[in-house]
């Protein structure tokens, strides 16, 4: 599903703001951001902490957080803002992310999700990821289950 107006960017944390990263988060959670600026702040100064930015004829629409260490990568937070949900936009960003990790030679991906964000994990089992644990009450505002979720790339 090719689309001249989206643009996926990866390595984007030199370029992309704790304030952009926030506010971002804040239009793609039902219960806002999870995360403080300060808390992007410190992701975007960290080692091997990176962001992908979904861009939309030239708009920040979508980011996706993560880390890569030898031949693993974790998803850390993805979003996509609500004015662009329901688009296909989300799925596709993932799976050129997907791709991305495999040009990098990433092996095996992790993410957590809300237990409840049903939307979320029918995505991510299309893509592929299988649920392997469950963190209970790891989730605030509201108190909330996390599942671990992987993906063997091959």
């Amino acid at each position: 599903m090719e689309n001249p107006k989206i643009v996926f960017l990866f390595k984007q944390s030199a370029i992309v703001t704790e304030n952009e990263l926030f506010q971002l988060a804040e239009d793609s959670y039902v219960n806002g951001s999870p995360w403080s600026i300060e808390m992007y702040k410190q992701e975007l100064t960290g080692t091997h902490n990176e962001y992908a930015i979904a861009l939309y004829e030239g708009e920040k629409v979508g980011f996706i957080g993560y880390t890569m260490l030898f031949d693993e990568a974790e998803i850390t937070t993805f979003g996509i803002i609500s004015a662009y949900k329901n688009q296909g936009i989300g799925q596709l960003f993932l799976r050129s992310f997907i791709d991305y990790l495999k040009e990098n030679e990433i092996k095996t991906v992790f993410l957590e999700v809300r237990e409840q964000n049903k939307s979320a994990i029918v995505v991510y089992k299309k893509i592929g990821f299988e649920t392997i644990a469950t963190r209970k009450n790891y989730y605030h505002d509201p108190i909330e289950n996390a599942l671990i979720m992987q993906l063997s790339i091959k």
